[in-house]
């Protein structure tokens, strides 16, 4: 009886579970689409903000080694 249980619960989540993971890849794809198909301003945008990022990281673990 007991595995008859578990096993049902199992399912039950597994069935769950994998309709969680097609929902996010189906999202990622969405994401990924949408990406390719802007014309360049959000990447120069996220280029921009990742470059100020990474140079100040870059001075703040510089001054600190003093």
């Amino acid at each position: 009886m007991r595995d008859e249980i578990d096993g049902r619960m199992w399912v039950a989540h597994h069935d769950a579970f994998s309709a969680w993971v097609v929902q996010a890849a189906a999202a990622v794809r969405t994401g990924l689409h949408r990406l390719a198909g802007w014309d360049g301003s959000a990447h120069q945008l996220i280029a921009l903000a990742a470059a100020f990022a990474l140079t100040a990281l870059n001075l703040s673990f510089g001054s600190s080694t003093v």
